[in-house]
């Protein structure tokens, strides 16, 4: 994401007559917002917003923000209709107060909206195409502009925005329109006609264009009290704008005006606010007195894996098997955090081929690597290395060798570096090619050894190391030597990051399969051990519940990863907005 998130808005503040607070609301509150409909954009496939409010609650305004917004900060061409520009012309609802009921003489009311066009010009741009006609509506005439003057998208829309005060509204249940509301209601619609049948609106035709919204927004007064004052202020920028027409109103004009939508605002305000994706709360002052993201009651899951007989078999290193699986999470956002012991340059040649774009952890907790567009900021600590950022939690390579030199002279028959192997002997060892070797053998930080002297003797090295400051860890095949560090260590600077990255509460999952991971494993939510009946020393925690995989990697790694809820039911919604449509 581009470190750019906060617009120049003096143009906008002008052009909408707002205070400079709103650079603030902005900031606080509508950028939050801007980044949440992006997380739910999960493919490719355009997204449909709608932004429901009262009237005067600041929807036109939020939608044009968020349109200049995307415009600035991401590749995505996005579109804010309102639902006033598919008013039925005035002659148009002349006839219907004629045929149907006097009251659909006044817009706004679902049955005063041209909803075949409505649906015809959103599912248009959904589908990608362009030069579609995108209608207005004059309120200061009170009728429809000339279709010769309407704009049209020049390019595929990405994000389309839909505003209005009655944009996701449901029907109400039957033996709830019997009585009169209002004294509109009870003078002009005592039998129910013109009430019953804006209700039969909402459940047909309505509710085809409403069916598809992906994520609604609304802006909730504190009651319908409130509407009345708010609108009274939009009424007065139109006038002062324009001038009075045929559309303008004054107070007494405006409170029967209001009363037309007194029914569906209050039940939005009972019910809708319960369903939203973003539900922004205002008060009297229309000043935002807190925002929910239902996201935000999801946690977030963050999943860090070793590699070998982890998440790659062990044997042949084959990724065919999982890179889908990988793909689909990318795509759903959930961080697939490679914790290895690999090095820099194995990662990347493995990421490069599984084509993803994720921090990763290499040399056993010894350095973290974050691609550098990963994160709006530079993590504190961390300096430039190519295209990534690098926070290391290891001293060099040239400090262990030091160390290692000061042992006992008879260890070091028993032994061999990593670095010190031939190719042939890593290929023997590892399975690894040519080139394979040469990117692990290119290390630093650490050097894993290669132990072929009997257990004894390697008792007293272990101990010898571990006077030293060092933690020793025996891995599938190779003996890991730290200091200060492992894998752990490095899990839990990386949770910080992405702490400050989502909004939501995190599900830290780890999965390994041998001793080296067990400090990995232990700090963990959840902890998975994939079964590898290879590795020398098997992990057993001490202090976390640990799920067991019944198959070795790589399928192991597929069947537990994909059974857990907070990935089955991201990943089922992700597949859901594939098929929008």
């Amino acid at each position: 994401m581009s470190e750019a998130n906060i617009v120049d808005i003096t143009p906008f503040l002008t052009k909408h007559q707002l205070p400079l607070k709103y650079q603030y609301l902005s900031e606080q509150y509508f950028v939050p917002l801007a980044h949440d409909i992006l997380e739910s954009k999960k493919t490719n496939t355009p997204i449909f917003v709608a932004i429901n409010g009262c009237q005067g609650s600041g929807k036109t305004t939020l939608a044009d923000f968020l349109v200049t917004w995307f415009s600035k900060n991401t590749p995505f061409n996005s579109v804010a209709l309102s639902i006033d520009d598919f008013y039925l012309a005035k002659q148009a609802r002349a006839e219907l107060a004629s045929d149907v009921h006097p009251l659909f003489t006044t817009r706004g009311v679902p049955g005063t909206h041209d909803v075949a066009l409505m649906n015809s010009t959103i599912t248009n741009l959904l589908a990608g195409e362009i030069n579609v006609p995108l209608p207005r509506f004059n309120k200061h005439e009170d009728d429809c502009v000339p279709k010769s003057e309407w704009v049209t998208n020049d390019k595929p829309v990405d994000i389309v925005i839909l505003e209005g005060w009655c944009v996701g509204s449901e029907p109400q249940p039957p033996f709830s329109l019997s009585e009169p509301l209002n004294e509109l209601e009870q003078q002009y619609d005592k039998e129910g006609v013109w009430r019953r049948c804006v209700n039969s609106c909402l459940a047909n035709e309505y509710k085809t264009v409403f069916s598809l919204i992906d994520y609604t927004v609304m802006l909730k007064a504190p009651s319908f009290t409130d509407v009345f004052t708010w609108r009274q202020e939009q009424e007065q920028k139109l006038i002062a704008k324009k001038g009075e027409g045929s559309g303008t109103m004054n107070n007494e004009q405006l409170v029967y005006f209001i009363s037309h939508f007194e029914r569906i605002t209050r039940e939005n305000l009972n019910t809708l606010s319960a369903k939203a994706n973003a539900l922004i709360e205002l008060d009297s002052n229309r000043d935002i007195s807190g925002m929910h993201l239902t996201s935000d009651d999801t946690l977030q899951p963050i999943i860090f894996t070793d590699l070998d007989g982890t998440l790659l078999d062990h044997a042949d290193y084959n990724t065919n098997n999982i890179s889908e699986l990988l793909q689909q999470l990318q795509s759903a956002h959930i961080p697939v955090v490679f914790n290895t012991s690999k090095t820099f340059c194995e990662v990347v040649e493995l990421k490069n081929d599984l084509n993803i774009q994720q921090p990763f952890i290499v040399e056993n907790g010894a350095a973290v690597f974050i691609p550098e567009d990963y994160f709006e900021l530079k993590p504190i600590g961390c300096k430039k290395i190519g295209a990534y950022w690098c926070y290391a939690l290891a001293k060099p390579l040239s400090s262990l060798l030091k160390d290692l030199d000061t042992l006992k002279s008879d260890y070091k028959a028993h032994y061999k570096l990593f670095s010190d192997l031939s190719s042939e002997q890593i290929s023997e060892l590892t399975g690894l090619d040519d080139a394979q070797a040469r990117r692990a053998q290119t290390r630093d930080y650490s050097d894993p050894l290669y132990w072929y002297g009997d257990d004894e003797l390697l008792s007293t090295f272990v101990q010898d190391v571990k006077a030293l400051g060092y933690d020793i860890k025996i891995g599938g095949r190779f003996i890991h030597i730290a200091k200060n560090t492992d894998k752990s260590a490095a899990q839990q600077w990386l949770v910080k990051q992405f702490t400050h990255h989502f909004r939501k509460p995190l599900t830290v999952i780890a999965l390994g399969d041998s001793d080296n991971d067990k400090q990995m494993l232990e700090q963990a939510n959840i902890a998975i051990i994939i079964a590898n009946p290879a590795s020398k020393k098997p992990v057993k925690l001490s202090h976390n519940k640990a799920r067991y995989s019944q198959s070795p990697a790589p399928l192991g790694w597929i069947e537990e990863i994909t059974s857990l809820p907070c990935i089955s039911s991201i990943l089922s919604i992700s597949e859901e907005q594939t098929s929008h449509g």
